[in-house]
């Protein structure tokens, strides 16, 4: 099968796992584990605590030249520890590294803006890990060659 191509989300996506990845504060807490999804074969390497990417969604910004869209990303802590301390800081972790940054997304698209961190909060489910999420938002451009000089 071809590779597929790459789209504003996948390109952000990847940036964004690559700067968690090498950022300490996430490192500290979770090592390299920031995932696509929610791993689903379970070894011993997946346990919690670790992120992963929820919803992505995009949104059409008109300028009149080119094409942009603004992007958010939803993305979660899971921890099994007792109470919420360890997710919340993970989180803490994860926007500390992400707010206001700006990163070298895979051609042909460009971050417009840096990241923002929009929201956060925790989900209560009595029958799974706790999960604390936050949002990050950019605007992402696709650059056009034939305009470049």
């Amino acid at each position: 099968m071809a590779e597929l191509p790459l789209t504003p989300e996948t390109a952000l996506l990847d940036a964004v796992k690559t700067l968690l990845q090498a950022d300490a504060g996430f490192s500290a807490l979770a090592g390299k584990k920031i995932y696509d999804e929610i791993p689903a074969a379970k070894s011993a390497g997946d346990n919690p605590p670790y992120a992963y990417f929820g919803p992505m969604r995009r949104s059409r910004v008109e300028s009149g030249c080119g094409e942009f869209w603004t992007v958010q990303a939803r993305i979660y802590a899971v921890s099994t520890s007792f109470g919420r301390r360890q997710g919340w800081a993970l989180i803490d972790a994860i926007a500390t590294a992400l707010n206001l940054q700006e990163v070298v997304l895979a051609a042909p698209f460009v971050q417009q803006q840096p990241f923002i961190v929009t929201q956060g909060g925790d989900v209560v489910d009595p029958l799974a890990a706790r999960q604390v999420f936050v949002d990050v938002t950019t605007t992402i451009g696709r650059s056009d060659p034939a305009q470049e000089d």
